[in-house]
C-alpha cells in the first residue's frame, strides 16, 4: 500500500475521493469560518436575540419555495425528530453563540466552538453506549482545560461568562452532529437542512418582539451582513456539511473543524481588525489538541 491509500485509510477513506463532498466540506468551512466574524459585526446593530431571529427568517425565506414546490411535507412521525435537530442544532446553538459573542472575540469563540467533537464523544457515550478509553478521558481533560484558559483570557484574568455561553453552544450542537444521520439517509442532505432551518425559524419567531424596528432604524450594511450569514453559513454550510457527512466517515468530517479557528481568526482580522488576546489563542492551541488527542484516540482503540 502507498503512502496516499495509507493516509486515506487511516481516516477510514476509500482510495478514490470523493470530490463532490470534499469540496462540499472546503466550502462550509471556508463559510462557517466567516460567521464568527460576521456575527461580531451585526451584534452592532442587533441584539442576540434579533440577530439570530432576523437571520433565519431570511433562510427561511430563501427556502420554503423548496419546501413548497419540490419537497412537500416530511413524513408526520419525522416531525418531532425534526424539531429536536433544530432545538439543538440551531435554536440553542446560535442564541447563545450570540449572546456570547458580545463579550468574546470572533476568534476565541472558533476556539471554543472546536471543542464541539468533545462534547459529541461523551455524548456517543452516554447516549449510543460508545466505550471511551483512558487516553481519550485524558484527551477530553486536555481540552477542557484549554477551552477554561479561553474562558480567562477573554474575561480579563476571571472566568468569562460569554465563553460559557458559548461552551453551552457547542454542546448544544454537538446532539445535531449526533443524531442528524438518522434522518439523512431518508430526505438527503439539502431536504433535511431545510426542514431543521424552517423547523428552528419556528421556534425562534416568538423571540422576535421588536425585531421591525431593529432591521429599520440598522444601516443597509448591517442588514447585508445578517443576510450574508443566512444564506452562505446557514443554508449553504448547514447542507454542505450534512452531506459531507452523509458520504465520509464522522471522525473525518469532525476533524476538519480543527481548521475553522484558524480560518476565522484570519477572517475576524481582515473584517473587524480582531485578534483574540495571547492567553486566549494559546488556551486555544490546548484545547485543540485535546481534540486531536480525542480522534485518535477513538480511532485507534
Amino acid at each position: 500500500m502507498n503512502f496516499r491509500k495509507s493516509r486515506l485509510v487511516e481516516f477510514g477513506l476509500k482510495s478514490s475521493i470523493d470530490w463532490p463532498s470534499l469540496t462540499a466540506l472546503i466550502i462550509t468551512l471556508l463559510v462557517w469560518s466567516s460567521a464568527f466574524a460576521a456575527v461580531k459585526a451585526a451584534l452592532y446593530y442587533f441584539s442576540p436575540l434579533h440577530l439570530a431571529v432576523f437571520r433565519f427568517v431570511i433562510s427561511s425565506i430563501v427556502l420554503l419555495p423548496f419546501v413548497m414546490f419540490k419537497f412537500g411535507l416530511p413524513d408526520l412521525k419525522d416531525v418531532p425528530f425534526i424539531f429536536f435537530l433544530g432545538v439543538t442544532g440551531m435554536f440553542l446553538y446560535h442564541i447563545p453563540l450570540c449572546i456570547g459573542e458580545q463579550t468574546v472575540s470572533a476568534g476565541a469563540a472558533s476556539l471554543l466552538i472546536a471543542t464541539a467533537p468533545v462534547f459529541t464523544a461523551i455524548l456517543a457515550v452516554i447516549i449510543l453506549k460508545e466505550k471511551m478509553t483512558f487516553l481519550g478521558w485524558i484527551s477530553i481533560a486536555i481540552s477542557f482545560s484549554g477551552a477554561a484558559v479561553i474562558s480567562i483570557g477573554e474575561g480579563g484574568m476571571k472566568p468569562s461568562v460569554g465563553a460559557l455561553w458559548i461552551l453551552c453552544a457547542a454542546f448544544m450542537e454537538s446532539f445535531y452532529f449526533v443524531f442528524q444521520k438518522n434522518l439523512l439517509p431518508k430526505y438527503g442532505a439539502f431536504r433535511l437542512t431545510t426542514y431543521v432551518i424552517v423547523s428552528s425559524t419556528i421556534l425562534m419567531a416568538p423571540f422576535g418582539r421588536g425585531l421591525f424596528n431593529a432591521v429599520t432604524t440598522a444601516p443597509l450594511s448591517a442588514i447585508l451582513t445578517v443576510a450574508y450569514l443566512a444564506v452562505f453559513p446557514t443554508c449553504i454550510g448547514y447542507a454542505g456539511w450534512a452531506y459531507a457527512t452523509s458520504r465520509n466517515p464522522a471522525s473525518f468530517v469532525a476533524s476538519s473543524l480543527f481548521l475553522n479557528p484558524v480560518l476565522a481568526i484570519f477572517v475576524a482580522w481582515l473584517w473587524i481588525d480582531e485578534i483574540p488576546s495571547v492567553l486566549s489563542i494559546g488556551g486555544g492551541i490546548i484545547a485543540i489538541m485535546g481534540v486531536c488527542l480525542l480522534q485518535k484516540s477513538r480511532s485507534f482503540k
